[in-house]
């Protein structure tokens, strides 16, 4: 067998190797450096042997693995568009908003921020009952507008109080109601009844993560999987204690989770008696939901004619607090099919604009 002759670059002396080694670097034995093998080389009468790259010989699977992704992502795409609308909700009058706290009044004895009153004792001895107290009043004072608006239900967006801060503030949990306002939990049972009893729609803020714990017991939302599973387990258990039909999907992913869209689209299906208000959403999820849209960060409220086309029944659910500069729109909308999002605990103008609208209607 031929030999290539070389010379270490370092120690100078000579060295050889077979022509049969195709390694570009050969180790010198005796100052055990590398030394480059040129091509040059080689001897003229032999041919050089070139390695294939082990993925020149997997290119069709490579093709095919493309070529299928492709076809997923097409899949999901057109599916949309090509399955039957799932949404059947003929009621287009208005939802009230109630948030019953806020974390920026939270005190040392109303650590969840009740009622935005950090004065309000919750507590020690009596806390529960004056929680009951404050609870009544402004339940009363909402019922009231909601009267006067027309309104066809009421969300509670933040029944387990707003003790930990941003972006945990929203629980959205309601079986958590017991563990993390205990204050609540007693009376949470008859609130609901009250709201009820009124001939109103009751539903609750529901998140797609699942509320973890840390060893210092403060808690975080962490991803799940199975989203389907999380929500469906969290709206049976709103359904079966309190008769609630209306969710606000909070902090979805929307477009960012592929897989989101038919997730929530079986939670749909299965549960055909209630309205989903995803906060994130495209086009397509208006075949089996209500997005919600708020107005008040510039978000148009005329709806889409491609929305129109290809589910004539889909409406979405515009929140039109601070949007009084709009009101030709809102109206505009209104009339068109879609739901108006107003905050019920107090009167404002948005108030003033639904009640002036029952009152011209037919």
């Amino acid at each position: 067998m031929a030999k290539i002759k070389l010379t270490c670059s370092h120690c100078g002396r000579l060295l050889q190797c077979d022509e049969a080694v195709h390694a570009i670097k050969v180790k010198c034995p005796h100052c055990k450096h590398t030394t480059a093998v040129a091509v040059t080389a080689l001897c003229p009468e032999q041919p050089v042997i070139r390695r294939v790259p082990k993925w020149k010989g997997k290119g069709k699977w490579l093709w095919a693995a493309g070529v299928l992704c492709l076809l997923v992502v097409l899949g999901l795409v057109i599916a949309p568009f090509v399955l039957p609308a799932r949404l059947h909700w003929p009621d287009r009058r208005p939802i009230g908003v109630l948030f019953l706290a806020s974390n920026y009044h939270s005190s040392a004895t109303n650590p969840r921020g009740w009622f935005n009153d950090p004065s309000l004792d919750v507590t020690g001895p009596g806390g529960r009952e004056r929680f009951r107290k404050a609870l009544w009043k402004y339940t009363d004072r909402s019922l009231a507008i909601l009267r006067r608006t027309g309104a066809q239900g009421v969300i509670v967006w933040d029944l387990e109080g707003e003790q930990f801060p941003h972006k945990t503030t929203f629980i959205g949990d309601p079986r958590l109601v017991d563990r993390l306002a205990p204050e609540m939990a007693p009376v949470v049972d008859e609130f609901f009844a009250r709201l009820r009893n009124a001939g109103l729609r009751v539903g609750v803020t529901i998140r797609p993560q699942q509320l973890v714990f840390g060893d210092n017991g403060v808690p975080r939302q962490t991803p799940v999987l199975n989203m389907q599973r999380v929500l469906l387990s969290k709206i049976d258990y709103a359904r079966a204690h309190w008769g609630a039909t209306l969710f606000y999907v909070d902090s979805n992913y929307g477009m960012w989770r592929p897989d989101e869209w038919w997730q929530l689209r079986r939670v749909a299906e299965q549960r055909p008696d209630v309205l989903l208000i995803p906060e994130h959403h495209d086009l397509a999820y208006l075949s089996f939901c209500a997005p919600y849209v708020a107005l008040r960060k510039g978000a148009s409220a005329i709806t889409s004619p491609w929305a129109r086309k290809w589910f004539p029944d889909s409406f979405r659910v515009l929140e039109i607090s601070d949007a009084s500069s709009d009101w030709t729109g809102i109206l505009a909308a209104r009339l068109n099919g879609d739901v108006l999002l107003f905050r019920a605990w107090f009167w404002s103008p948005e108030c003033q604009f639904l009640e002036k609208s029952v009152k011209e209607q037919p």
